[in-house]
């Protein structure tokens, strides 16, 4: 028992002298901050496909998946960024005295540039799909993106401690703490939908219709600030 005491004296002694010594030091407080900005690169689109009834025939979701994966090759979109995700079925009247059973399939579309946005709302527009939801707009990057903003964050903390020092004949020295601090960060695009009026509503949509409509991206801006404290030479 009394080598424990001995021990954990010796302990704490070098505890607090570690401490005092590293106040003791000389040294500059300083916080870099990285700003980037990134335009999506992939955005997912939702797409309601209904069955319907046209001059006494019932065009089916096989046929209506067909006709559009028909124009999305023609817009050059790679089909297979077409996938079917849900089908509900509901028994419809279709005429004073019949009935038929009605599907509706919800389709997810990958688009991986924003230049083609307007073609393929145009391309809905053609086949009479109302019913659409832009999900989310994002960056097939975008972890790379936030580890090289910080990276940029921190070299921005050493230049502005050099630079500081420079002006009082010091240098910087090593770094004896670095922080991060945290930032909410949305790591998806804002959408605009602008119609011809220059009305505009912000935010993702819900299931609506384009007609009219432009959609507009903001780009993604992502912030990093590194709190570092160097020591002085």
């Amino acid at each position: 028992m009394k080598n424990f005491y001995i021990t954990m004296a010796l302990f704490i002694s070098t505890l607090s002298f570690a401490q005092q010594s590293l106040s003791d030091k000389a040294q500059i407080d300083v916080i870099g901050k990285s700003e980037m900005e990134i335009t999506p690169n992939e955005i997912y689109i939702d797409i309601f496909l209904e069955e319907r009834m046209e001059k006494g025939k019932k065009l089916t979701l096989e046929q209506l998946e067909d006709e559009l994966k028909k124009e999305l090759n023609l817009i050059k979109v790679p089909t297979e960024n077409l996938f079917i995700s849900d089908i509900n079925s509901v028994l419809s009247k279709t005429g004073w005295w019949s009935k038929e059973i009605l599907s509706t399939g919800k389709y997810s579309l990958l688009i991986k540039s924003s230049e083609k946005i307007k073609k393929v709302f145009e391309t809905f527009k053609k086949l009479k799909i109302t019913r659409t939801s832009i999900i989310k707009a994002t960056h097939s990057k975008l972890t790379e993106f936030k580890k090289k903003n910080r990276i940029n964050a921190i070299k921005a903390a050493k230049e502005k401690s050099d630079y500081l020092l420079n002006a009082i004949n010091a240098d910087t020295g090593k770094p004896l703490r670095v922080n991060e601090i945290e930032h909410q960060v949305n790591d998806f695009a804002q959408i605009n939908y602008v119609s011809n009026s220059k009305m505009y509503e912000s935010g993702f949509s819900k299931s609506r219709s384009h007609k009219n409509e432009q959609v507009q991206f903001e780009n993604i801006t992502l912030t990093s600030s590194i709190h570092v404290i160097f020591e002085i030479k």
